[in-house]
């Protein structure tokens, strides 16, 4: 015999059919709305200040560019063909006077290697090796004009002609306190020697401002690059310079001692504080 199906499904509690139909339609309809809103978008009702999108935390952000791009700065339109015309300017400096960068690099820790460079290049003359500080000059001019406010270039053309004088004034210096201490020779190799020290710096340098300007995500790297450059750059020049007054100045100790303080160690103080203030 077969038991009668005797479920009554309004009775179970799980399913109040009698009273879930009267409950829905007294409900404020208003509130009920923003409550299902508030779960899936963010707004204002005081519902939601109560409970929170499950989402909320989990928005799409949007793409961070300034790490990538440098805020509020591009580089000026000038900028690329001037860094070309410096380039083609120290490659025709290599060809003109045959240097090899082997040779180069050599003579910068070598001073018989310097004295062969320069006779076989016919580089007898001072004003031959002039080019090589203004191109360096020239080059280191760009980044500080790029963060000094975007100079337009007729202001970095008066930043580099200022600074090529103060470089030339500083080799009169030496010129003239070699004279009078009658060091002409020594004064000469060093000069000399601070020359081909800068050719080589020059010609990392240039490189790696097209990085600097048209990779801007290498911007830190660059520029950490060109501190250690310059820096080493000044610690190499001062103790070859102090190696060649000690070996060829005739008032080598007094000599040292007033090249260091006047050319050397006091532009750079002079310097700092300027930063510094």
């Amino acid at each position: 015999m077969t038991t009668p199906d005797t479920l009554n499904l309004t009775t179970l509690p799980f399913y109040q059919w009698d009273t879930f139909v009267p409950v829905l339609e007294e409900a404020d309809m208003g509130v009920y709305q923003s409550m299902m809103d508030s779960i899936f978008r963010e707004g204002d009702s005081a519902v939601q200040q109560q409970r929170p999108s499950l989402f909320r935390e989990h928005t799409l952000v949007p793409h961070d560019t300034h790490l990538l791009v440098r805020p509020d700065k591009s580089s000026p339109s000038w900028t690329f063909v001037l860094l070309v015309f410096l380039a083609g300017l120290l490659c025709l400096y290599y060809r003109v006077h045959k240097i090899t960068i082997g040779h180069l690099l050599h003579s910068i820790v070598d001073s018989r290697a310097m004295d062969r460079m320069l006779r076989g290049n016919n580089m007898t003359r001072t004003v031959q090796m002039v080019p090589m500080g203004l191109l360096l000059i020239a080059s280191l001019a760009l980044p500080v004009a790029y963060f000094t406010d975007r100079l337009p270039f007729a202001s970095y053309l008066t930043l580099s002609a200022v600074a090529m004088l103060a470089y030339l004034l500083r080799n009169l210096l030496l010129r003239i306190l070699g004279t009078i201490f009658d060091d002409n020779a020594a004064v000469t190799t060093y000069i000399t020697n601070n020359y081909l020290y800068h050719l080589v710096l020059a010609s990392v340098t240039i490189p790696l401002l097209f990085l600097f300007f048209y990779l801007p995500w290498s911007n830190e790297v660059v520029l950490d690059i060109l501190a250690g450059l310059i820096g080493l750059e000044f610690v190499m020049r001062l103790f070859r310079g102090m190696k060649l007054f000690l070996t060829q100045s005739s008032n080598a100790h007094f000599y040292l001692f007033y090249y260091l303080c006047i050319v050397e160690i006091v532009p750079i103080l002079v310097l700092i504080k300027q930063i510094i203030d």
